[in-house]
C-alpha cells in the first residue's frame, strides 16, 4: 500500500472483534436513545420567561449540540472517519439495508451534492427556527434522521445514507484526508489472486453447539464493505466508513490498519469530486456564519449584497436570503474565483499558445495533467463496483480546477472549525455534571439561573490558554494550506497567487472573528 508505511500491529485483533463492536455500536445506540428520551417534549419552563432555558441544561441538548457535534470535530483529524463505523443512524441504516429490497442507489445522486443541501437546510434551521436552542427540536431531528436511516435502508443497498445523504459523514470526509489512519493491505497481489472476495461478498459460517444429545447450529455472518469498496484498490480515506467489516472478514490476515504521515495526503491524493466543492462550500458557509456573529463588520460586508434585496423580498424572506447568501452562494464563489483566474489569466492564456495544439478560438486548456475523475480518463479506484460519479469532462475548466484545488482549502476550514470545538467545548462541557444530575435541566436552570443556588458552570481552561490554543489552531491551518497550494501548482503547473489569496481571505475572516470573539 503506497500511502501507509507503518502498521499499526496491536488494535487490528480488537478491531476483528465482535464483542467490541457490538459493545461500541450498543454504546452509541443506547446514548443516541438518551438524548431522544431526555430531550423529547422540553421545550421550555412554565412560568419561565427565558426564551431557551434548556439549551445547556438539558442533558440530550447538551450531548448533541456541543458534546457529538464539536467533539467529531476534534476526532476528524485524527481517526478520520472512525465515528462512522459506530454511529447509530449509519448501523441502523446498514441493518435495515440486509432486510429491504437492497436496491442500488440512484448514480445521479452517487455524489456529495445530497449532503450539502443537508447541510445548508441543517444550517437555515439554526438560523431560522434555532433548532439547537431547544431539545423538543433536537429530538424531532435526530429522530427523522433515525427514520430517514430506516427508509433508505430498506430501499437502497448497503449504507446509503452514509455514502450519499450524511453531513456529517461529507465533512467528515473532507477533514479525514488529513488524518494518519489508513485501511490497507498487506500484499495486493494476494488480494488480486484472491477467489473468495469476502471483503465484498461477505462470508457465512456455522457454528456447532450440543450439549449431550441436544444439538444446534450458529449462523455467524461476516458482512462486507457496506459502501462496496475494493480495500486492495483503494485510494484515499474519503469514502471509507472504518467499519472494519474487510478485516473481519478477509481469511487470509491481509487486511491492516495503518499509519500514513498526517496532513500529507492532502496534496498526494488525487480523486476529489466536482460535488466535493459543495460540500466544502456548505461547511465553509457554517464557519462564516459562526465567525461573523462575534464581528459585526464582516456580518454586514457579507450581507451587502442581499441588502438590496431585503426590501422587496419583505421581512419572512430577508433572513433565509441571508443564510442561503453566506452559508452556501458566497463560499462557492470563494472556491471558484482563484480558478476563474487561472483559467483566464492573461499570463496563462500566452504560456499555453506557445504549446502545440494552443487553439485561439477556444481560448486554450491549462496543463493540467490528469482527469478530475482519475488519471488517464479512468475511473477512480475503489468506485468501480457502484459507477460512482465521474467526471470526464475537460480538466482544465474553472470548476474542474476548482476541484483540483480544493483540498489545499481543507486545512483552513479545519483549523477554523477546531478553534470553534474547542471555545465552545471549553466554555460548556461544565454542565455535564449538572446534566448528568438532572438529565431534564429543569432542576438545574432554576437552581442556577433563577435562585442562584449553584453557580454558573466556568471554564475548563482558563482564556488565555484557550486564546493560545484556538490561534494556533488556526493558524496551523492557514500554513498547512499554504503548503498544499504550492506543492499542488508546482504538480499541476498552475499559478499559486489566486489561490495563496483566497487562503489568506479565508483564514482573515477566521482570524478576525476570533479576535472579536476572544479577545
Amino acid at each position: 500500500m503506497s500511502h501507509a508505511n507503518v502498521r499499526w500491529a496491536a488494535a487490528p485483533r480488537l478491531f476483528e472483534s465482535f464483542t467490541f463492536w457490538t459493545a461500541a455500536r450498543g454504546a452509541t445506540a443506547a446514548a443516541a436513545v438518551w438524548v431522544l428520551l431526555t430531550a423529547w417534549g422540553r421545550w421550555g419552563i412554565p412560568d419561565v420567561d427565558a426564551a431557551d432555558p434548556l439549551m445547556y441544561t438539558n442533558a440530550g441538548n447538551l450531548l448533541f449540540w456541543v458534546v457529538w457535534m464539536m467533539g467529531l470535530v476534534l476526532l476528524a483529524p485524527i481517526a478520520g472517519r472512525v465515528w462512522c463505523g459506530i454511529c447509530p443512524l449509519g448501523t441502523l441504516n446498514e441493518i435495515s439495508s440486509r432486510w429491504g429490497l437492497s436496491r442500488p442507489f440512484p448514480r445521479a445522486l452517487r455524489n456529495s451534492y445530497l449532503k450539502a443541501g443537508a447541510l445548508v437546510g441543517t444550517v437555515l434551521l439554526i438560523g431560522l427556527v434555532k433548532i439547537h436552542h431547544f431539545p423538543g427540536a433536537t429530538a424531532y431531528f435526530l429522530g427523522a434522521w433515525a427514520v430517514l436511516a430506516v427508509i433508505m435502508g430498506l430501499v437502497f443497498a448497503g449504507r446509503s445514507l452514509c455514502s450519499y445523504a450524511c453531513p456529517v459523514g461529507g465533512m467528515l470526509a473532507l477533514y479525514g484526508r488529513a488524518a494518519p489512519i489508513v485501511m490497507g493491505v498487506r500484499d495486493r497481489d494476494v488480494c488480486v489472486s484472491c477467489a473468495g472476495r469476502e471483503c465484498v461478498k461477505g462470508s457465512e459460517q456455522w457454528l456447532q453447539m450440543g450439549l449431550a444429545r441436544l444439538r444446534s447450529a450458529l449462523r455467524i455472518r461476516r458482512h462486507p464493505c457496506p459502501v462496496n469498496l475494493r480495500v486492495w484498490e483503494m485510494e484515499g480515506t474519503e469514502r471509507c466508513l472504518f467499519c472494519f467489516n474487510c478485516l473481519r472478514a478477509c481469511p487470509l490476515d491481509n487486511v491492516i490498519v495503518s499509519l500514513r504521515r498526517p496532513v500529507s495526503a492532502i496534496w498526494r491524493e488525487r480523486f476529489p469530486r466536482l460535488s466535493e466543492i459543495f460540500m466544502a462550500a456548505a461547511v465553509m458557509g457554517f464557519l462564516l456564519l459562526s465567525y461573523s456573529r462575534f464581528w459585526p463588520a464582516l456580518e454586514n460586508a457579507v450581507a451587502l449584497p442581499v441588502a438590496g434585496l431585503a426590501g422587496p423580498a419583505g421581512p419572512h424572506l430577508s433572513r433565509p436570503l441571508y443564510l442561503v447568501w453566506a452559508g452556501f452562494v458566497l463560499p462557492l464563489i470563494l472556491l471558484l474565483i482563484p480558478s476563474a483566474f487561472a483559467r483566464w489569466g492573461k499570463a496563462l492564456a500566452r504560456n499555453s499558445a506557445s504549446e502545440p495544439g494552443f487553439d485561439r478560438r477556444a481560448g486554450g486548456n491549462l496543463p493540467v495533467r490528469f482527469w478530475v475523475a482519475g488519471d488517464s480518463g479512468q475511473q477512480p479506484a475503489g468506485d468501480r463496483q457502484d459507477d460512482e460519479e465521474r467526471i470526464l469532462a475537460d480538466a482544465g475548466s474553472v470548476p474542474g480546477l476548482a476541484a483540483v484545488l480544493l483540498p489545499a482549502v481543507i486545512p483552513t476550514l479545519l483549523g477554523g472549525h477546531l478553534a470553534l470545538a474547542v471555545v465552545k467545548l471549553n466554555a460548556k462541557l461544565g454542565y455535564l455534571g449538572l446534566a448528568a444530575a438532572d438529565p431534564s435541566g429543569i432542576k438545574t436552570y432554576m437552581a442556577v439561573e433563577e435562585l442562584g443556588l449553584v453557580p454558573r458552570p466556568g471554564l475548563l481552561l482558563s482564556l488565555p490558554a484557550v486564546r493560545i490554543a484556538a490561534v494556533i489552531m488556526v493558524g496551523a491551518g492557514i500554513g498547512l494550506s499554504v503548503l498544499s497550494v504550492l506543492n499542488i501548482v508546482k504538480r499541476e503547473e498552475l499559478p499559486a497567487l489566486p489561490y495563496l489569496v483566497q487562503i489568506v481571505l479565508i483564514g482573515s475572516f477566521f482570524t478576525g472573528g476570533l479576535i472579536q470573539w476572544l479577545f
